[in-house]
Formats: C-alpha cells, sequence, structure tokens
C-alpha cells in the first residue's frame, strides 16, 4: 500500500482534487471510481464517491492521505484542491452548528462596504454555508476556459476548484470568460452550447478576479489601501454582493441613487432583475450570480477611481490612501529673520486697526508723539496719518487734546487762564 505509482504528474494550479485524480486515471486506463477503490481505500471498503462533487467538497481523509503515498505531493497541496481545505476562509465551516441559522449573519452581517449598518437587514437562512449551493442534491457549477480546453498541454481537459463556485468570472491565464461546460468526476466532455468560443472578460472582472487567484495563490489580497488575509476578502465580496441585492425600499436617498449608478454602469438591471423579495446568492439560478459579480467588480473600480464612495467599514480598504508627504530626515533650512520686515508688518497692522477703530488710532498717534513737545510737529504726524487713511474724526486735534486724553483726572494740572 506504500508503493509509490509510477507516473503521477502533478495537478495543475488551481485544479480540483476529481479533475487531477481524472488524469491520473486515464493514465492507467481506469475510471476515477475504479482508481479509488483499487488503490487508495482499504480491501473491502464500500464506496467512497459517487460524484466529483463530494471529491472536491470533502473527500476521506484516508484518500488524501493514499495519494500522498502514491505521488508524494504534500497533504496540505492535496487539501487545498478541495473546498474544506479552504475551511475557515472561504467558508467557517462544512459542518452543521447548532446555530446554522446564524451563518449568513455572521459572516456577511458583521462588516459592510458600501451601505451603512442601518440600511442592511439582518437575516438568518438555515443551512446556509457561503458559495455552496443551498440544495445540497445540487451538483458543483461546471465552468471552463475554452483557450484551456482547446490546448492539450494546459491540462484543460478537467475543471479548477475555483471554476466551479460562483466567485470568479475569467481565466487567470487568458483572461477570458469561463464557459458553461457539461462534465463529470473532473472531465470536461463538451459546451453547454455549441458555439462557445473564447471571449475576452470585462477589465473590472479581470481586476477582481485577480485578486481572488491572488488570494488563492499566496493567502494575501492587495487591495487599494492595504494587504488584506484572502478570509477577509472572501468575506468583502460576499458582503459587497448582499449589498447589491438589497431591496431599494430599505435604502436611503443617497444610496439608492448610488446603487442606481452601479447597475447602469454595469449594464445589468438592478438587483441583478430580481422582483419581490431578497433571495440569498447561492439560490440565484448562474445568470443572476454572474450579474451580481460583473456589478461587484464594477462597484470594485468605481470606489478606487473615486466616482462612488464606500460607507461601509471595510470601505475605506477599496480606496487608495490620500498622498501625505514624509519628511526626508534632513535638518530644516534655518532662515534669518528679517526684522525690518516684522516692524513694518506691524505698523501696517496699527495702521489697519487706525482706520477701523477711533480708539487703536488715538493710540497709535499717542505712540508716535510720545516724546513730542512741539504743537508743530504733532500736527505734523497727524496729517501723515490722516494722509495714510486714518479718519480725521479718530484723532484728537491738538497736543493738548492728546495729553489731556491720556492723562487720568487726578493728575492733570489746572489751567494756567
Amino acid at each position: 500500500m506504500s508503493r509509490r505509482w509510477p507516473l503521477h504528474p502533478p495537478p495543475g494550479d488551481g485544479e480540483a482534487l476529481s479533475s487531477w485524480l481524472n488524469r491520473l486515471a486515464e493514465i492507467y486506463g481506469l475510471s476515477v471510481e475504479e482508481l479509488i477503490r483499487h488503490d487508495l481505500v482499504p480491501p473491502g471498503t464500500g464506496p467512497v464517491v459517487h460524484d466529483g462533487g463530494a471529491l472536491d467538497l470533502d473527500p476521506p481523509a484516508g484518500v488524501l492521505s493514499a495519494l500522498h503515498r502514491r505521488t508524494g505531493v504534500p497533504l496540505g497541496e492535496l487539501r487545498q484542491m478541495t473546498i474544506s481545505g479552504w475551511v475557515p476562509w472561504l467558508l467557517d465551516t462544512l459542518d452543521v452548528e447548532p446555530e446554522a441559522e446564524a451563518a449568513l449573519d455572521t459572516y456577511v452581517h458583521q462588516d459592510s462596504v458600501l451601505l451603512t449598518a442601518k440600511e442592511r437587514p439582518r437575516r438568518q437562512v438555515p443551512g446556509w454555508r457561503a458559495w455552496l449551493p443551498s440544495d445540497r442534491r445540487r451538483g458543483p457549477m461546471r465552468r471552463a476556459c475554452p483557450t484551456c480546453a482547446s490546448t492539450t498541454t494546459t491540462g484543460g481537459s478537467g475543471f479548477t476548484l475555483v471554476s466551479q463556485l460562483p466567485l470568479t468570472l475569467s481565466c487567470p491565464q487568458h483572461s477570458c470568460r469561463l464557459e458553461p461546460a457539461l462534465g463529470a468526476l473532473g472531465a470536461f466532455i463538451a459546451w453547454a452550447r455549441q458555439d462557445t468560443s473564447a471571449t475576452a472578460a470585462p477589465a473590472p472582472v479581470i481586476a477582481m478576479d485577480s485578486l481572488t487567484h491572488e488570494g488563492l495563490r499566496t493567502g494575501l489580497v492587495p487591495l487599494p489601501r492595504r494587504r488584506v488575509h484572502v478570509g477577509v476578502w472572501f468575506r468583502l465580496l460576499r458582503t459587497l454582493i448582499d449589498e447589491l441585492s438589497t431591496p431599494v425600499s430599505l435604502l436611503r436617498v443617497r444610496s439608492r441613487r448610488t446603487m442606481q449608478h452601479l447597475w447602469d454602469v454595469a449594464g445589468h438591471p438592478p438587483r441583478a432583475g430580481m422582483a419581490g423579495p431578497w433571495r440569498p446568492y447561492e439560490t440565484l439560478p448562474w445568470p443572476q450570480q454572474r450579474m451580481l459579480l460583473e456589478a461587484a467588480a464594477t462597484t470594485l473600480q468605481l470606489v478606487k477611481a473615486g466616482e462612488v464612495t464606500a460607507y461601509g467599514t471595510l470601505g475605506h480598504l477599496l480606496s487608495p490612501e490620500a498622498y501625505r508627504p514624509v519628511p526626508d530626515g534632513s535638518t530644516p533650512i534655518q532662515r534669518r529673520r528679517d526684522y525690518w520686515r516684522e516692524i513694518e508688518d506691524a505698523t501696517n497692522q496699527a495702521i489697519a486697526d487706525a482706520q477701523r477703530d477711533p480708539a487703536a488710532a488715538r493710540q497709535l498717534l499717542t505712540t508716535l508723539t510720545a516724546l513730542t513737545r512741539s504743537e508743530t510737529t504733532f500736527r505734523r504726524t497727524r496729517e501723515d496719518l490722516v494722509a495714510l487713511g486714518v479718519p480725521d474724526r479718530h484723532l484728537p486735534r491738538t497736543l493738548t487734546e492728546a495729553h489731556a486724553r491720556d492723562t487720568p483726572p487726578a493728575m492733570r494740572t489746572p489751567s494756567s487762564h
């Protein structure tokens, strides 16, 4: 049971476990079920898997351990070829929790992106799991890249794990749309439409999907403000989709206008054409899910460009931080103090105050004539101030009058006349 298989090509980037097992089985002329039954589980074990969806969701630990021994692929890498290997990043858990109806509220409503918390009603959906079909009987999505499928050297005969979820719209290698396909146990069979061909994805979609693929590859997503954990990104994107499907009647005027603008730019009807009550994203048919993903991509683009403001708790992550110059560490240049300029400024300010305020005008004239004993000098100074725009009525007319106003009554000497 520990013998290494002589032929075992490595899994492709992001390839689903069922797709890789199908390629391995083809080498030895077996089906996936026969490969698992004969060489990946102990003899006498009952049926392990009935379809590729179960393999890609949560395969038995024994199958992964046996694959590790047969191929040498690290066990951690094998787990990441399944959805269970992305718990708790992609979704909180695959198990049914005692309070399973609160899973949506925990995943989607802890934060917000576009809207404020008051505009988002908290909801509970029993049995809900992020990104996975609510109907457990419904199999995984089958989508593939036409360019990959037509190229024998890219492993295009199978499916990537992310292409089976309503999470991305484009191929990370060729930037074309993922198209609906028919397949079983990880094997591509045919296109769902006969006229399927490679179509370039819109730029906002490519930009959004590149963030998702970067997160799946490295665990971090480079948002405009800073890098975030891929688990934060999955929740941010799912929260944004939920906000885009919010009934218009629950929105304030500002948010209603913003939503209308977003859907107009995306080129789809508001709420992806949903009429009536709100429904979880996971229960919608693929055409509506595709429209919501395209609207989310459009939103990310407009927020980053500053055309739309995101008011939610995570909204600031989507727009670049404002430029703030940082000192280079050098010693600032010390400029010499210009005393004459300071005197000139103070003089101009004193004249401006005297033009408005009689008390300031009298104080200025008194200061300029404090050492003057000549009436002629006093009058000349007074005339200079009047010429500078100080109203005549603001100033005392004679030196005697000026001294009389500035001298306390107890200190004034009686007139000699």
